[in-house]
């Protein structure tokens, strides 16, 4: 995240939920991105 506010952003909401939440979101979202990136490779194929 290069981008300063985001960066703001997020700590505040770590602070605010937790940081055990926020590494949870945070799985979930790589995961997510994983899976969307293989269902677009196999569209191509």
């Amino acid at each position: 995240m290069g981008n300063p506010l985001k960066t703001w952003f997020f700590e505040l909401i770590e602070d605010a939920i937790g940081s055990k939440a926020m590494k949870q979101f945070n799985k979930e979202e790589e995961r997510n991105k994983s899976n969307s990136n293989d269902k677009k490779k196999e569209d191509l194929s």
